[in-house]
C-alpha cells in the first residue's frame, strides 16, 4: 500500500510499505534501518548517504528533529522558540560546529550564554540577590563564611576538599574514575546525595538545591556527575564560555540534514509515524521489524489502534538512534533474554524537562531590572530568560525552564483551562490557568506587582516527560562504570547488527547536548560500518 506523507520538511514524499503477515523477500531488505528521526538518526543517514546503500530512517512523530524542536510564535515575527536544545559551545561541541558549517547553516551568538553571572538575579527564600550577593551575609542560609559562593564554586571547593583530585578539573575519563572521597570511597559508587550527606550540612545541601536553578544539582544520579556539570562550561571565575545557536533555530540543523540524505540518493527514505514494536532475527541473516503506524494530531501523537496488520520491514543493520525508555520497549530478544544488556540498558536515569515561553507588547520584567537576563529561583519556574523580540516590538520571556519533578508539576496544570490568544496548538497550547500560575511566579521574582503585568499576547510551551521523549536528558545511576557500559552499549550484542546512537551514554557532560549523539553516530560508523562502501 503506498501513502502519501507531508513531512516537516516541507515535501509531500511518497513512501512504500507492505502490510504483510509473512518475512520480507531477501532482495526487499534494506541495508540499513535507522530508528528515530532526531539529530542522530538524521545525522547517521547524512554520514552514510553517499555510500551506495539503501537507507530508510524510521520516526514516531510526523516530524523530524526529536529534542531538537523549533518553532514560530506568529504574534512575534521573526522569532524562533527552541523547545529542546538551545545553544552549543563551539570549543566543546566541535561536530556540531564542524557539521551546521559544513552543511551552510548560519552559526550566531546565543547571547545569553548559559547565564551571565553579572546579568543573573537570584530569588530564594523571598530574597533578591545579585552575584556580588553570594559572597556575603546576605543569602538566607545558615552557611559559614566560606560557604558564602555561588552554587558552582561552593560545590567545586566542596569537590576539592572532599576528593582525591586537588582541584575540581579532570583530563580524562579514566581518570575520572580514580577519584576517591578523602575516606577512600570509590566516587563513581556514591550518588549525589550519599556525596552531599557526607560532606556538606543540610543547609549547603539546601543551597545548591535551591539556587543551582536545576533540579539535577542534587539528587539519586551518580556523584561524579558533579565534575561533568560544573567544569566544562563554567569557569572558576563564573563566567560562562561563549555559546552559539543556529539563526531559524537548532531544529534547522537535523531537519537540513534530512534533507540532504534523501536528496542524495533515491534508495533513501524517510517513513514518518513509524513505531518500532519488535525485532527478530532472520534466518537468512538481518532482521524483521515490526511497526505499528501511528498518527499525529496537534503535536500529540498515538498508535493507530485500528489497524489490523503490523507494517514488516527487513533491514540488514538497524541502528537505534533513540533514547533509553525507546528502546527498553522494543520487543528483541536477544536483548530483552540478556541480562548484562538489560542491566546496561539501565545504567542511566533520565531527568524530564520543559519550558514555557509568553510573549507581551512590552518587556515588563525589565522595569527596574534592566540588565537581568537570567534569573534562578527556588519557584517551579525556575529559570527565566529574557528572549527576543520580534520585528514587530513584541517580546518574549522564557517563563519557566526547568527540570525534574516540577516538569510533572506543569503538566498537571497543562490539564486545566483554555489556550490563551495567540498561543500555539495542540501540546505546545499555554492555557489560561498556566500562563496565571507562571505570571504569580514571575511578579515576584521581577518584584512586579502581579496586576501590574499586562495581558499576554501569545504564549507557547513543551515538557519533554512522555514517550518517546520520557526524558530531556540521562545521568549515570550510581555504581556504573560508564566505561564498560558504553563499550557494550553502541553494540549490545556481539552476534548481531544492531547498534545505539544515543546520547544517553555519552562521556564527559555531554549526556545532556546533541553533541553526544553525534560522536555515537561517529563512533559507530568508524568502528562498524567503515568497511562498507
Amino acid at each position: 500500500m503506498a501513502a502519501m506523507i507531508r513531512d516537516i520538511l516541507g515535501v509531500t514524499m511518497l513512501v512504500t510499505v507492505t502490510l504483510v503477515q509473512a518475512s520480507p523477500s531477501d532482495g526487499d531488505c534494506l541495508d540499513v534501518a535507522v530508528i528515530g528521526g532526531g539529530i542522530g538518526g538524521a545525522y547517521t543517514g547524512w554520514r552514510m548517504r553517499d555510500r551506495g546503500l539503501s537507507i530508510s530512517v524510521f520516526e514516531y512523530s510526523d516530524r523530524v528533529g526529536g529534542r531538537l524542536f523549533t518553532a514560530e510564535l506568529p504574534v512575534a515575527v521573526g522569532t524562533y522558540l527552541d523547545f529542546g536544545g538551545m545553544r552549543f559551545c563551539p570549543t566543546d561541541h566541535t561536530t556540531l560546529n564542524r557539521t551546521a558549517t559544513e552543511i551552510g547553516l548560519n552559526i550566531i551568538p546565543f547571547e545569553p550564554g548559559y547565564g551571565i553571572a553579572d546579568e543573573t538575579l537570584w530569588f530564594t527564600r523571598g530574597k533578591r540577590l545579585r552575584n556580588v550577593d553570594l559572597d556575603t551575609g546576605k543569602v538566607p542560609y545558615n552557611l559559614d563564611e566560606d560557604e558564602r559562593k555561588s552554587p558552582s564554586i561552593l560545590v567545586r571547593n566542596l569537590l576539592k576538599n572532599s576528593v582525591n583530585l586537588s582541584s575540581s578539573s579532570y583530563d580524562s575519563v579514566d581518570e575520572l574514575y580514580s577519584v576517591t572521597t578523602t575516606d577512600g570511597t570509590p566516587l563513581y559508587k556514591m550518588t549525589l546525595d550519599n556525596f552531599y550527606g557526607r560532606y556538606a550540612s543540610r543547609e549547603v545541601y539546601k543551597y545548591v538545591m535551591e539556587t543551582s536553578g536545576w533540579a539535577e544539582a542534587v539528587g539519586t544520579h551518580g556523584a561524579l556527575q558533579v565534575f561533568k556539570v560544573y567544569r566544562p562550561h563554567i569557569e572558576n571565575t563564573g563566567q560562562s564560555k561563549e555559546f552559539k545557536t543556529i539563526e531559524g533555530g537548532m531544529g534547522e540543523v537535523p531537519k537540513t540534514l534530512m534533507e540532504n540524505f534523501l536528496k542524495a540518493s533515491a534508495r533513501h527514505k524517510l517513513h514518518l509515524n513509524h513505531q518500532l514494536l519488535r525485532m527478530e532475527r532472520r534466518q537468512t541473516g538481518g532482521y524483521n521489524l515490526g511497526f505499528r503506524k501511528t498518527q499525529t494530531v496537534d503535536g500529540v501523537t498515538t498508535p493507530v489502534m485500528t489497524s489490523t496488520e503490523d507494517v514488516v520491514m527487513c533491514a540488514r543493520k538497524v541502528v537505534l538512534a533513540t533514547q533509553k525508555d525507546s528502546i527498553r520497549q522494543i520487543d528483541f530478544p536477544e536483548f530483552k533474554n540478556n541480562p548484562e544488556i538489560r542491566r546496561n540498558l539501565d545504567s542511566v536515569e533520565g531527568f524530564p524537562a520543559g519550558r514555557i515561553y509568553l510573549a507581551y507588547n512590552t518587556k515588563w520584567w525589565k522595569t527596574g531590572n534592566p540588565d537581568i537576563t537570567h534569573t534562578k529561583s527556588d519557584l517551579p519556574n525556575r529559570q527565566t530568560y529574557d528572549w527576543s523580540t520580534g520585528t514587530n516590538n513584541v517580546s518574549i520571556i522564557m517563563a519557566s525552564y526547568h527540570d525534574g519533578d516540577f516538569t510533572h508539576y506543569w503538566r498537571e496544570l497543562s490539564q486545566f483551562g483554555t489556550p490563551i490568544p495567540g498561543s500555539l496548538p495542540g501540546v505546545n497550547a499555554v492555557t489560561d490557568v498556566v500562563k496565571q500560575r507562571v505570571e504569580k511566579y514571575l511578579s515576584v521574582i521581577y518584584n512586579v506587582s502581579q496586576s501590574d503585568i499586562p495581558e499576554a499576547v501569545g504564549g507557547a510551551m513543551m515538557l519533554w516527560d512522555r514517550y518517546p521523549y520520557s526524558a530531556a536528558w540521562s545521568y549515570f545511576k550510581a555504581g556504573f562504570d560508564e566505561r564498560k557500559v558504553r563499550d557494550m552499549i553502541y553494540k549490545p550484542s556481539p552476534s548481531d547488527n544492531v547498534y545505539i546512537v544515543s546520547n544517553s551514554w555519552s562521556p564527559d557532560d555531554l549526556q545532556g547536548w546533541s553533541e553526544g549523539s553525534l560522536r555515537a553516530v561517529d563512533f559507530v560508523i568508524q568502528k562498524y560500518f567503515s568497511g562498507q562502501a
